[in-house]
C-alpha cells in the first residue's frame, strides 16, 4: 500500500481549563494564535474553539507546513511564554498530531 502524499502537519489540542481562569486563558490563547499566524510562515491555520455546553473545554486545530514548522512553533518565544503562564490554568491537556492528506480546494 502506498503512503498518501501529505498536505501539512495537523496538531489538535484539547484543554480543560479552570473555570475561574477561563477568561485569562482565552485571552492568552487568542494572542498566541494570532502571533503564530502572523509571525510563523509555516503556520497556516490556528483555530481556537470553545465547547458551548462545557465552556472550560477549549479545542485547537493548527495546521503547519511540516513537522519542522511545528517544532519551530514549539521553540518560539511567544509559545514558550504562553505555555509557562498557562500551566497553572490548565487541568488537562491532550495533544494529537496528524498528517493532513486532503484539504478543501481553494482554502486551508
Amino acid at each position: 500500500m502506498t503512503r498518501p502524499q501529505t498536505d501539512g502537519y495537523v496538531v489538535v489540542v484539547e484543554f480543560l481549563v479552570r473555570g475561574d481562569l477561563l477568561n485569562q486563558f482565552r485571552e492568552a490563547m487568542m494572542e498566541n494564535a494570532a502571533t503564530s499566524l502572523r509571525d510563523e510562515p509555516g503556520c497556516s491555520v490556528f483555530d481556537v474553539c470553545q465547547d458551548s455546553e462545557q465552556p472550560e473545554r477549549i479545542h485547537l486545530y493548527e495546521v503547519y507546513g511540516s513537522r519542522a514548522d511545528f517544532d519551530f512553533h514549539l521553540k518560539s518565544a511567544h509559545f514558550l511564554s504562553f505555555n509557562e503562564a498557562s500551566q497553572p490554568w490548565v487541568l488537562e491537556k491532550k495533544v494529537q498530531t496528524f498528517e493532513r492528506i486532503a484539504a478543501p480546494s481553494g482554502g486551508h
